[in-house]
């Protein structure tokens, strides 16, 4: 019974060991590149459900998101996009994500609100956008290395 009890303990020192602390988040820890989904949720004609690949480094932000068509058939937007990224010591972030669809004539800029996991290596949150139109949105990391084109 004791040689039962003593591997049991022996396991769960080990597992807890492995497992690690719990470590604030820094400005790093937002650096790589990640696959993120969003969903509208107040305005289904407007279907802003889509699929973005965006590399963070320092800070800034780029990448390509495309979008889901509109309920009524036509295309949406599919394209580049730019803007910032900050990571808080608690593992939320603050991410602006903007893009042109139609240049010097209609910008969209979007706030994104997320939290990551504790292993940093995924996130959920919400976003805004200048347009009115609000949603959810989660990811995941697909690579800490970075590179001038967007993940794929």
């Amino acid at each position: 019974m004791k040689k039962v009890l003593l591997a049991v303990t022996s396991l769960l020192i080990v597992s807890q060991v492995q497992a690690g602390p719990i470590t604030p988040c820094t400005k790093a820890n937002l650096n790589g590149s990640y696959v993120m989904y969003q969903a509208a949720v107040n305005n289904p004609d407007r279907n802003h459900t889509g699929r973005c690949e965006i590399t963070i480094n320092n800070g800034l932000l780029s990448g390509s998101c495309a979008f889901d068509p509109a309920v009524d058939g036509q295309p949406n937007f599919n394209g580049p996009v730019y803007g910032d990224a900050t990571m808080n010591t608690n593992c939320s972030a603050n991410l602006t994500v903007e893009f042109d669809p139609v240049p010097e004539v209609v910008h969209i800029k979007s706030n994104f609100e997320l939290q990551f996991t504790p292993n940093k290596e995924g996130f959920m949150g919400k976003f805004s956008n200048n347009f009115g139109i609000y949603g959810i949105t989660n990811g995941t990391r697909v690579s800490p290395a970075l590179s001038s084109a967007a993940a794929k």
